[in-house]
């Protein structure tokens, strides 16, 4: 019976150290200067795309910034080819602290958040080209640039309220020569140092393929890693993706930078490296001819903000793959424990922590008939214990024998050998949705995010800040987490006693408590007072009468 508790538990160690190391945290560098660690396109990228290091337009060229505003959006344009240089969310801090200013989405300040290159001349000189304001207002811009009879109008619009934008190009050839665009959108991200104030968790390449999800973690994207070194490869050259592409953006825990396909048929899509810590993903629409005398346009939808599901779906549904909530089965859970948990809080007590504990009260409810049945059948089994050590003692070289007269003593005891197994493995194993579905609505309700509860702990959707020693921060949640995990377990009556199995159990509380220090502090919370509810339910069956053991049970 213990061995199966402990594959269950070590599956579910499994399952969470997937879930935060496939996801790997920043490299912690100091952020290059974008201008020395662009390196050429690998040869593997021509088909997307020839044009992303001439993406700089010439220094002797004076940039003009122009602002698009609405309730929840900034955005700053340049009228050199309409380059997205800044994008901040009006109603999202920086950082916990309260004069931090707004989020800023743009991490790359040479590159900017956003440029649309056109294709071979006589287009390319009219990429980066001062472009001429032909229409102007606060949420609107239009740009527009010619040479050789060919002229180019972009224009950038934000929605009127919220987190929507569009961007549209024009071309009209008036030349005698058929021009031969090759629209390429290219959205960049460089990854801040992880001990910035601002840095972005799981700041990632994002391109939705078929209507699947592609991630590129952007820390380490430029750089070989340590593995490689060893083998001796050279630096990633990125991912090309064929049509059909719907969208492409530059995402991380709770926000999203994205350009929506007009056709995805026709949209394919690269996620790759600039340098180290530093990458693009880029959406290219399969070339076309434009006749002399002829014109075509082509738009995208932009999405600029936070990853809330309704938020993102109202401006593109097809952008809700962005939000990460965990695998196919879970994923009704995460809905519901995210939404009871934002309930709680607008409705019962305007504290995100307490909310956390309320809804650990109600999971610790709910699951109490499961955990409840295994308490009580591991301290009858264990009132057997001496007997069954002494028979596998006794016929340890003879394993028929061994079951047959475990069985015996079973009967004798009017005992079901399954109750065990029922009591102690298989509440656990169906608690542990729960708890991967807790995991996943707190890492991704940005309701959390900077949501202080009491004392040190100001931010629930980060680990906690308590003090550190010569840089090594010292986090007293996570601690007393593995301390009650630990104490549980030593309430517990062992229906087996053996030491190597007890060793076992210890070793993995030291596990979690290691995984749970870098996990944000509402999920440790959790954890935390579980551990203390169960601790206390432990002790009422402990001091409970001990149960018979000569009638006969019924099932497991």
């Amino acid at each position: 019976m213990d061995r199966w508790q402990i594959a269950a538990i070590a599956l579910a160690v499994g399952l969470l150290a997937a879930s935060l190391y496939l996801r790997p945290p920043s490299s912690g560098k100091p952020v290059p200067n974008p201008q020395e660690s662009v390196r050429p396109i690998p040869a593997e990228r021509t088909q997307i795309a020839d044009s992303a290091t001439r993406d700089l337009p010439p220094p002797s060229i004076a940039s003009k910034a122009l602002t698009l505003r609405n309730d929840a959006v900034e955005i700053r344009v340049s009228n050199l080819g309409a380059r997205v240089e800044g994008v901040e969310l009006l109603q999202y801090r920086a950082t916990v602290a309260p004069d931090s200013g707004p989020v800023e989405l743009v991490t790359g300040e040479s590159r900017g958040a956003m440029f649309l290159f056109l294709g071979p001349d006589p287009l390319r000189s009219l990429e980066a080209a001062p472009g001429e304001v032909v229409s102007e207002g606060p949420r609107h811009v239009e740009l527009r640039a010619s040479q050789g009879g060919v002229t180019v109008t972009r224009r950038l619009e934000l929605d009127e309220s919220g987190y929507g934008g569009h961007m549209t190009v024009s071309i009209a050839n008036a030349s005698n020569e058929t021009v031969r665009p090759k629209l390429e959108l290219v959205l960049y991200g460089q990854e801040r140092p992880a001990a910035a104030p601002d840095h972005f968790p799981r700041y990632s390449l994002v391109a939705s393929v078929d209507g699947s999800v592609k991630r590129t973690p952007v820390a380490g994207v430029g750089s070989t890693g340590v593995v490689g070194s060893l083998l001796g490869r050279g630096p990633p050259t990125g991912a090309a993706y064929p049509s059909p592409v719907e969208w492409v953006g530059i995402d991380s825990q709770y926000f999203l930078l994205a350009a929506v396909a007009q056709n995805s048929r026709e949209a394919a899509a690269f996620c790759g490296p600039l340098g180290a810590d530093s990458g693009e993903a880029s959406l290219k629409i399969q070339p076309f001819e434009i006749p002399p005398g002829t014109h075509v346009e082509r738009s995208y939808r932009l999405y600029f903000g936070p990853k809330i599901e309704e938020v993102v779906a109202a401006v593109d549904p097809q952008l809700s793959h962005a939000i990460d909530a965990g695998w196919a089965f879970v994923r009704p859970l995460v809905s519901a424990f995210a939404a009871l948990l934002h309930w709680t809080h607008d409705h019962v007590v305007a504290n995100y922590g307490v909310a956390i504990i309320l809804l650990t009260i109600l999971v610790r409810v709910l699951t109490y008939p499961l955990t409840q049945r295994s308490m009580k059948s591991m301290k009858k089994f264990s009132l057997i214990a001496p007997q069954m050590k002494e028979i596998q003692e006794k016929h340890a070289n003879d394993r028929d024998k061994l079951q047959e007269e475990l069985m015996k003593l079973y009967r004798q005891k009017g005992m079901n050998p399954l109750a065990a197994m029922g009591g102690g493995c298989v509440p656990m194993i169906i608690q542990m949705p729960v708890m991967i579905a807790l995991y996943f609505a707190f890492q991704t309700s940005i309701d959390l995010r900077h949501a202080p509860f009491a004392l040190w702990i100001r931010d629930l959707s980060a680990p906690e800040d308590f003090f550190a020693i010569a840089g090594i921060p010292i986090r007293l949640l996570p601690l007393l987490m593995g301390g009650s995990m630990l104490l549980q377990q030593r309430l517990s009556p062992a229906p087996n006693a053996d030491p190597q199995q007890r060793q076992m159990m210890t070793l993995m509380s030291v596990m979690f408590t290691f995984m749970f220090y870098q996990f944000a502090s509402g999920l440790v919370l959790y954890w935390f007072v579980s551990n203390l509810l169960g601790i206390a339910q432990q002790l009422l069956v402990n001091r409970a009468p001990a149960p018979a053991t000569t009638r006969s049970e019924t099932t497991a």
